[in-house]
């Protein structure tokens, strides 16, 4: 279990809130399924975050990866625009051009990205990432595809915590809308925030949810990431979540909030200045995995999920009514200048 540390909200009269990141040993997947999708739900329906260790994925094409994205975004910003992102949500976007607090930032987030998509694993924009190293972009290929792999596979939990019948899937109840080979949103995305000296209580990432299904989130070295550590009130304490080695944190996202009715909640989560920024750079690596284009959000089929809570799920009402694609457009189109100019990183 890590030892989160409280940072405080702006609100000075927030009350206290002890709420931690639970650590969860995904091999029980394989021993003992339904005791791993009992811990998975549990933090689902607590905080939306969990850590998973031992969850199959090597950890030396894990390191790779920071590494060619280290290479990448240490070059200068015009060797980095070459693929800029468009509503394709494809390529680089570079510092300022994403707002994810739309309500309450003044300025874009501090922090540039690379955005590869299952279609794009083998195309030019990749082989830009990497610097034209083909090694290098099978690997990618295969970091994405294991990812997946593992996101099904939580998905699977999901869907036996949710005790979804087997006459509509049981544990397999997601595969249909979450296809490799089907178009979808489903994102690697390689972040880079650059060495900061200003205002500490600026946001480097404003306050958000994801747009998708869940996350798999991978740190190096340096933290920054919150999470709201209350579903119910929104001024409370925010929890660091540390940089936990050989682990992927995991987080429900849109999607999820919208099938089960406001069962397991999307959470908030921003990035914030850490002091360590004042000398070196931040990087993560996020898998955002998104349903099927053409999905829609019908609530699951299960005994723990009730129609009536719909009426209480207000927040994503407005998406309930678009299918996935829709819906990915339309976040992405609050949240994006593509046409911020360029700026050094």
């Amino acid at each position: 279990m890590p030892n989160d540390q409280h940072s405080s909200d702006s609100a000075g009269s927030a009350p206290k809130v002890e709420a931690t990141i639970p650590v969860i040993d995904f091999s029980l997947f394989t021993s003992d399924p339904k005791e791993c999708a009992r811990q998975i739900g549990e933090a689902s329906q607590n905080i939306g975050f969990f850590y998973l260790r031992n969850h199959g994925i090597p950890q030396d094409l894990i390191d790779r990866m920071f590494d060619c994205s280290d290479q990448f975004f240490q070059s200068p910003v015009q060797n980095k625009s070459q693929h800029m992102i468009g509503p394709n949500n494809q390529g680089y976007s570079p510092l300022k051009s994403e707002r994810l607090d739309v309500e309450h930032q003044t300025q874009g987030d501090l922090k540039e990205a690379y955005n590869v998509c299952k279609f794009s694993v083998d195309d030019d924009s990749t082989a830009y990432f990497v610097r034209g190293d083909k090694d290098d972009q099978e690997r990618v290929g295969v970091f994405f595809k294991d990812l997946h792999k593992l996101a099904k596979e939580v998905l699977q939990s999901f869907a036996i915590a949710l005790q979804v019948p087997e006459s509509s899937g049981g544990r397999n109840y997601f595969d249909k809308s979450h296809e490799w080979d089907a178009d979808s949103g489903t994102t690697l995305r390689f972040l880079h925030y650059p060495k900061q000296s200003g205002n500490p209580d600026t946001p480097l990432a404003g306050s958000h949810t994801d747009y998708g299904t869940i996350t798999l989130l991978m740190q190096k070295d340096i933290a920054g990431l919150q999470v709201q550590a209350s579903r119910v009130h929104k001024n409370v304490p925010w929890v660091d979540a540390p940089v936990i080695p050989n682990t992927i944190l995991v987080n429900i996202g849109d999607h999820l909030q919208m099938w089960t009715n406001g069962l397991l909640k999307s959470t908030m989560h921003r990035v914030m200045y850490n002091p360590q920024q004042l000398h070196s750079s931040r990087y993560s690596i996020a898998c955002f995995f998104h349903a099927n284009d053409s999905t829609k959000f019908e609530p699951i089929p299960s005994p723990v999920i009730t129609q009536e809570m719909r009426a209480e799920a207000v927040e994503y009402e407005e998406g309930r009514n678009m299918t996935a694609g829709e819906y990915l457009q339309w976040r992405l189109a609050r949240s994006y200048n593509y046409d911020q100019p360029l700026e050094d990183a």
